[in-house]
């Protein structure tokens, strides 16, 4: 059985979350990324990713990778390492923002244990809309995909 189909539908859930609610406010607003950047101009937009931390090109990057893995999953191709790669940006970005609070919390001072950890993560998962599920999900199924596939193409 190919893993193609389940290739372009993990890469379509990736590219379909940046359309899609990431953060419910209590105020009632969403945050969606193509809210963000549908308002600005070509040179706006340059602008914006020429200055972006390293942590902002990967993130934006993800979605790019995943629009390639969809027209190439149309096509009936899905290259592995391009797989794992789309899939490594969003597990490697989650897994350095929670490295980045453990070691934020330890600089001042706080001791940060995996209890707290959780605790933040509930919290945070009240908060979190379909899309950045939908963009980790995605994500995490590319990762493991491209780690364990078979043969040549995922």
């Amino acid at each position: 059985m190919s893993a193609r189909p389940l290739v372009l539908i993990a890469a379509a859930a990736m590219v379909g979350s940046f359309f899609l609610p990431w953060f419910a406010s209590p105020l009632g607003g969403d945050l969606v990324p193509w809210d963000a950047v549908k308002g600005l101009d070509n040179a706006q937009i340059k602008d914006m990713l020429t200055n972006l931390p390293p942590e902002g090109m990967a993130f934006f990057g993800s979605f790019a990778l995943a629009a390639l893995l969809v027209l190439l999953g149309m096509m009936g191709a899905s290259p592995r390492p391009i797989v794992f790669v789309t899939g490594a940006l969003p597990v490697g970005l989650v897994a350095w923002a929670v490295y980045s609070a453990m070691d934020q919390g330890n600089a001042m001072g706080l001791p940060v244990s995996s209890n707290d950890l959780m605790q933040v993560a509930q919290e945070i998962s009240r908060m979190l809309g379909v899309g950045a599920w939908a963009w980790v999900g995605g994500g995490a199924l590319l990762f493991l995909m491209g780690l364990f596939g078979g043969g040549r193409n995922a």
